[in-house]
């Protein structure tokens, strides 16, 4: 049945669990449209700005401290990744390097579902390419892609489906993961600081969770009542 599926999955596969309404989104064209809404609507980007405190007084949030100067808001939602910790010492946030490789191949492309296994994934793209990920590597905030990873990736890629062979590596690039203990999100409101809240420690997840997340935020700013979510976090 899985070959009748997916006919270039390899001949050692003997099992598997399919789920049809499992789905995949291009996070570089929902970011870039993201983007263009954003500019459409007058919200504004300042980047390459590091930012380096909260500023607080009398137990409520008053804006951040920036390589620019100060930055003040009624409000101020964190949103830092990998980052966190260095604003939010508390929440033992810490990076987790993930490094992926894209490979070039025909369209349409010789699988049509994105295939997971203990050895990796792979997610078939509209144009051709083939995305394998991913390496999981505590090494602290080093982003470098190394060709240990290019290269275990790709043969993973090849065990899973060995029709890859033919394909090239045509990218490669890493990221660093918000990981937390207990692999869960930490949304909410920052403990002991009025109007600030934080949306961080998604790890692996952070794209395909993040509409639920903004809506949970915006919840909480706005005061509406919601389920299943804690008052603060800590």
């Amino acid at each position: 049945d899985i070959h009748k599926l997916e006919p270039e999955i390899s001949p050692e596969v003997h099992s598997g669990y399919l789920y049809p309404n499992d789905w995949q989104v291009e996070n570089r064209k929902l970011l870039a449209a993201l983007r263009r809404y954003c500019e459409l609507n007058g919200i504004e980007f300042i980047e390459n700005t590091s930012v380096s405190g909260l500023i607080a007084a009398g137990g409520e949030a008053k804006g951040v401290e920036t390589a620019r100067g100060e930055m003040h808001a009624d409000r101020v939602i964190i949103t830092t990744g990998a980052w966190t910790a260095k604003l939010l010492p508390t929440l033992n946030v810490k990076p987790v390097r993930g490094q992926m490789i894209s490979l070039a191949g025909p369209v349409p492309c010789i699988l049509h579902r994105v295939i997971y296994s203990q050895r990796g994934y792979l997610v078939p793209r509209a144009d051709g390419r083939m995305l394998v990920g991913a390496t999981v590597e505590d090494v602290g905030f080093t982003k470098e892609v190394t060709l240990g990873a290019i290269a275990s990736l790709k043969a993973a890629a090849i065990e899973i489906a060995p029709g890859l062979d033919r394909f090239s590596i045509s990218e490669a690039w890493a990221g660093l993961r918000p990981f937390v203990e207990g692999e869960l999100p930490v949304i909410g409101r920052v403990p002991d600081v009025e109007n600030a809240f934080v949306a961080t420690g998604h790890y692996r997840n952070g794209i395909l969770l993040a509409p639920i997340t903004a809506k949970m935020i915006a919840d909480e700013m706005l005061g509406v009542p919601r389920y299943g979510v804690p008052e603060s976090v800590g």
